[in-house]
Parts: C-alpha cells; sequence; structure tokens
C-alpha cells in the first residue's frame, strides 16, 4: 500500500469524522436534530443496563457507511451497531476493511461527560494502517496513517517530550488507564478486580504498585492519553476491534508499542515460555505502552523498556476468556 494511497483513506475518514461531528454534538447536548424532544431511542445492549445505544449512534454510522460504500465499493465495513444489532458472524479477511465506533464511550455521552467521540479505522491485511478519533466535546481531532506519524489537531504525538517526558522502569512509575467492561457476571468482574488489586498492590505484597488506575469510560480516548503521553500504560480484556482500531495506528505512530493482552497470572503456561505476542485487533485483549525516551548512551533501550514494562504487567493480570471478532 502507497503513502499516497494512505493519505487518501486518512483524509477520508477526517472528512467523514468532520461531517458527524455536529450530528455528534448535537446529540451530546441534546440540542439540533436530537433535541430533548426527539426520539433519542436510548436502548440497553446487554440486557444489564451497562450497555447502551443511541439513535445518535445508529445515524452516525449509517451515515460514515454510506459515504464510504459510494467512495469504496468494494471495501469492507464492520461498526459497532451493525454488527451487534446484526450478529458478529462477519468474515474478517485481508480486505480493506473499514473499522467504525460512531460514539465510543456511549454511557460517557448520555451522561454528558465529553470523554467520548468518533472513531474510524482502517485495517489492510487484518492489521490497523489508519486511524481518526475525534472527540468533539473536547475539540480533540487524533489522526494517524501507517509510516506517517500521528497528530493531535495537527501537533505531532507524543504532546510530551523529552526531557519532559520520563523513562520509567518499572510498573511502580506508571500510570495506568483500563475499564472495568459491560460484562457484569460475577465470575468475570472478580477476575477483573483481582487484577486491579493486583496492579495497586504494594511490591513486596507481590503487586505492581502502579501510580494510579484511571477508569474513563471509553478505550478510544483512553489510548489517546497513552499516544500523547499523560499516561504510560493501557491494559483491557474484552473490547471490540471497533473499540480501539483506530486508536492502535495513533499510538503505534507516536512511538508507543502494543502487545497481546491475555495476562499470565494464574496460567498454565510455563514461566520460559511465557513471551511477549503481537496484537491481534479482533482477539478482544489489548496491551498498550507509550513512547518511552532512551535511556542516556543507550540507543534502543526504549524499545526494550516497552516489552519490560508489558512483561511486568502480564505477569500480575489475568487472562479472561473471550471468542474473537468475526469469522476466520
Amino acid at each position: 500500500m502507497s503513502a499516497e494511497q494512505l493519505k487518501e483513506y486518512l483524509n477520508t475518514a477526517i472528512s467523514l469524522a468532520k461531517e458527524v461531528g455536529p450530528a455528534f454534538t448535537d446529540g451530546f447536548w441534546r440540542t439540533g436534530r436530537f433535541s430533548a424532544d426527539s426520539d433519542f431511542a436510548a436502548g440497553d445492549k446487554t440486557g444489564n443496563g451497562a450497555d447502551c445505544v443511541t439513535e445518535v449512534d445508529r445515524f452516525i454510522e449509517r451515515t460514515i457507511f454510506s459515504r464510504l460504500r459510494d467512495i469504496y465499493p468494494a471495501h469492507k465495513f464492520v461498526g459497532e451497531e451493525t454488527t451487534s444489532e446484526g450478529g458478529d458472524d462477519y468474515k474478517v479477511t485481508n480486505d480493506p476493511t473499514w473499522v467504525v465506533d460512531p460514539v465510543d464511550g456511549t454511557n460517557n455521552f448520555v451522561h454528558h461527560f465529553p470523554y467520548t467521540g468518533i472513531s474510524i479505522g482502517l485495517a489492510i491485511n487484518k492489521e490497523p494502517v489508519v486511524g481518526v478519533i475525534y472527540l468533539p466535546i473536547l475539540g480533540e481531532l487524533y489522526t494517524a496513517a501507517r509510516g506517517q506519524g500521528a497528530f493531535l489537531n495537527g501537533e505531532p504525538l507524543p504532546l510530551i517530550r523529552p526531557p519532559v517526558l520520563t523513562t520509567p522502569t518499572s510498573l511502580a512509575e506508571c500510570s495506568l488507564v483500563c475499564e472495568h467492561g459491560s460484562d457484569r457476571s460475577e465470575k468475570v468482574m472478580g477476575s477483573r478486580l483481582a487484577s486491579f488489586t493486583r496492579l495497586l498492590l504494594d511490591k513486596k505484597h507481590g503487586g505492581g504498585c502502579i501510580q494510579n488506575l484511571r477508569v474513563m469510560g471509553a478505550a478510544c480516548p483512553d489510548i489517546t492519553l497513552v499516544a500523547k503521553g499523560v499516561a504510560e500504560v493501557y491494559w483491557e480484556i474484552g473490547p471490540h476491534a471497533w473499540d480501539f482500531a483506530a486508536a492502535v495506528t495513533i499510538l503505534t505512530e507516536s512511538g508507543g508499542a502494543v502487545f497481546d493482552g491475555a495476562g499470565w497470572w494464574g496460567s498454565s503456561i510455563p514461566e520460559s515460555e511465557r513471551t511477549l505476542k503481537p496484537l491481534n485487533i479482533w482477539n478482544r485483549k489489548i496491551l498498550a505502552i507509550r513512547y518511552i525516551p532512551d535511556l542516556p548512551g543507550q540507543p534502543g533501550s526504549g524499545r526494550v523498556i516497552q516489552k519490560k514494562l508489558a512483561t511486568e504487567l502480564l505477569e500480575i493480570v489475568e487472562d479472561i476468556p473471550y471468542p474473537p471478532d468475526g469469522i476466520h
């Protein structure tokens, strides 16, 4: 795929995000076409009240996919709302596939918490290559294409740079962003909370002693914090490809690293065989580490430290079995 073609795809995604931005803002503030007396149609997707969908989600996704089908009729399309309503039996192929979350952080959206936005990603050969995340209420537009850098409102990422941006060498020097997910079953929540506890627990009791744990309510904006350099780590088990496909390109183009997020705590995998695996965006398990500056006189040490932090985290968090997205 040429740089020129990726740039075209990126510009298309940027244009679409900006086009639907006013509808997103209307829905957030309940003005215009989504005024307080309109049919907002907030519904429960999971049956437990923890995951909802609104008419704004549906309108934005329909608009984006309609435009994309006109421009790229041979491409494939995976969206949160069309998939959740039509089933997850779509086939994942190597074809260019647009992966869209029209309102990432819908619970934030309906509670008027501004940490929510539009996510448009493009995967080719099943790997993300273009990402646009638009947070209209915060006025933040994140953009990236493979090999072309990542930007926030035109400024290169990470925004925080050396010497202000530090080089942490253990989890105890890190801020972690994560989510509790919409699966509220006792077994899953018990596993998540146990992992959170070990991450926060002090070192002498076998924990990671992370400096803080942030739960902000939306995966794509979470990862933009890591890309910006204002958080060191993002980890989550259970999100779908549309929750983070766009953000992965933004994070990696900012100098960050991504890995499979399946934890090793309680695993039968021998310690000698516990190695970091590359991220597969369709497998619903992700670990992301921000750009780490090299130590003085040690070129390449930043990448080594990213892997060290990832390994340290996976040693103390549990895996949760989830079926992958789509049919492979």
